[in-house]
């Protein structure tokens, strides 16, 4: 007679709370920093970036506080998720884990990145006063949307591909140090 024995499940993610909080909830609130200073200067330069071309939020009309509003809300998908999968892939399995105050030190610089890329974007977009993608994705060719969502747009890209190479980056030095350890 064939018996199975079922061996006791393992949780992938065998941490404390408060460094699993601290990882997720930390690279959030960065992200939401970085979102929220972001669209202060980009309701500045446009205002109809966020009155115009976004729907109305929770009955906001003051222009800082919408663009606050709009930061919160964007920086929670992004930011949540950066900081669950920068969890597991640091922190999950039996290889040495990467700190989180390592991992909060390291997203300042991504955000940096992120944004210098933007800026530039939005400097050659102002300067050239034209579009610096297909024009069909700006909601309108005056000089200020042109800046503005030639900003966005490179901030998404730019955002996107840090944030990919950060997460490579948490397995490489998992990998490399699980190796020094056995040498």
């Amino acid at each position: 007679m064939l018996h199975l024995v079922r061996s006791p499940m393992t949780p992938l993610l065998q941490e404390k709370r408060s460094v699993a909080y601290a990882i997720v909830f930390g690279i959030w609130a960065e992200v939401f920093l970085y979102c929220l200073l972001h669209d202060q200067y980009l309701v500045r330069i446009a205002p109809e970036h966020f009155t115009e071309y976004h729907e109305p939020l929770w009955g906001i009309e003051n222009h800082s506080l919408l663009a606050a509003a709009w930061a919160f809300r964007a920086s929670i998908g992004p930011g949540l998720v950066l900081g669950l999968v920068a969890l597991f892939l640091a922190r999950g399995g039996s290889r040495p884990k990467i700190a989180p105050g390592t991992l909060l030190k390291i997203v300042p610089c991504l955000i940096l990145l992120t944004e210098a890329c933007g800026l530039l974007a939005g400097w050659w977009a102002w300067k050239n006063d034209r579009a610096l993608y297909p024009e069909a994705i700006y909601p309108d060719l005056t000089r200020p949307i042109l800046t503005t969502q030639s900003i966005q747009l490179t901030c998404y890209a730019a955002g996107g591909l840090v944030s990919g190479i950060f997460l490579g980056w948490i397995v490489w030095r998992r990998r490399r140090t699980a190796r020094d350890f056995q040498e």
